[in-house]
């Protein structure tokens, strides 16, 4: 027959274990900020647009090359927590095509972010120069010649590195 020893978990070492296990998965928990879920978290330049505006701004943004991304907000409330999070990152720029009321409120009330935040109407030439106003016009766009330039000058100087090598060594 098979001895079979059974261990009970409520032990001192069982419990200890478990708390000890508890404690771990606590520490490594996330804390979500009190009054929501950032939706911006890493971006720098965002349009603030609805379902009506999302599709102009986003195809002014892909015209221009820049690198932006848009967000279509479902509430003016949104808008004002994203807002305020650009109070606290002095990156963040904002080109709000919708919600203006909102967020020309917002800049009434902070007035500290008025070089950030530009308030632009829904048609194509006011979204350029918002995006102009905020200096992230063409911020992606490099042209052609750079490139060929930097990739001819890498060429030359490993290639006379490499012939002079060679050339030493068959001498």
């Amino acid at each position: 027959m098979i001895d079979v020893k059974s261990r009970s978990i409520f032990t001192k070492s069982g419990v200890i274990s478990a708390a000890a296990f508890i404690l771990v998965m606590a520490a490594f928990m996330v804390p979500v900020s009190a009054h929501g879920v950032h939706v911006t978290t890493s971006e720098t330049n965002i349009v603030i647009a609805d379902n009506s505006t999302g599709k102009l701004a986003r195809s002014v943004v892909d015209e221009m090359g820049v690198d932006v991304t848009v967000y279509k907000f479902a509430s003016a409330d949104d808008v004002q927590h994203e807002l305020e999070h650009a109070l606290e990152d002095p990156n963040k720029k904002v080109l709000a095509v919708a919600y203006t009321d909102t967020v020309q409120n917002f800049i009434d009330q902070h007035p500290e972010v008025s070089s950030r935040i530009v308030v632009a109407n829904a048609n194509k030439n006011s979204i350029q120069q918002g995006l102009t106003k905020l200096n992230i016009a063409g911020a992606t766009s490099t042209g052609f010649i750079t490139p060929l330039l930097s990739g001819l000058l890498i060429g030359l100087v490993f290639g006379l590195g490499v012939g002079a090598v060679w050339m030493k060594r068959r001498l």
